[in-house]
Order: structure tokens, then C-alpha cells, then sequence
């Protein structure tokens, strides 16, 4: 059985992979979705809490600050480093 890969993510976004618990990877879409062209979230594992954001170019520190926001209100987050 073959797992069929996400496409790649378009070249002028920031790619940006976060980890969560995964009961709240509902909750990070909603936030994100109510601004407008900031972002788009895709979930690569839910078992795992691990998401993709795709940052609108130029929107990178609006989308910085909102992490850091729902990270201080309850939502918390972690960057994941990706390997090379």
C-alpha cells in the first residue's frame, strides 16, 4: 500500500511545522482561519499533534506573535526542526 505525500508547499510561503496536542489541532485551525490570507494549516500526523502552516509571504511576524499569544493563553505549540 502506497501513502500518497501532501504536495509540496507553494515557494513564496514560510514553512513553518508545529507540534500540539493533538485535541487541539481543531482549535489552532479555527484561530488561524479568522485571518484572513495569514496562514493555511494541514495536518501531517494527528496522532502526533504535528501540523504544517504555510505563512503568507510578509506575514510571518503577525503569525510569530499569534503563536506566541495562544502559547501564553492555553494553546501551546513547539517548533519542530525538520531534518535536512
Amino acid at each position: 500500500m502506497t501513502t500518497k505525500q501532501p504536495p509540496d508547499a507553494p515557494t513564496d510561503t514560510t514553512r513553518v511545522v508545529l507540534r500540539l496536542a493533538p485535541a487541539q489541532i481543531v482549535d489552532l485551525h479555527c484561530f488561524i482561519e479568522g485571518y484572513d490570507d495569514l496562514a493555511v494549516l494541514r495536518t501531517l500526523d494527528a496522532t502526533g499533534g504535528i501540523v504544517e502552516i504555510l505563512v503568507s509571504p510578509g506575514a510571518e511576524e503577525e503569525f510569530e506573535n499569534l503563536r506566541q499569544a495562544l502559547c501564553r493563553e492555553g494553546l501551546p505549540t513547539t517548533r519542530v526542526e525538520e531534518e535536512a
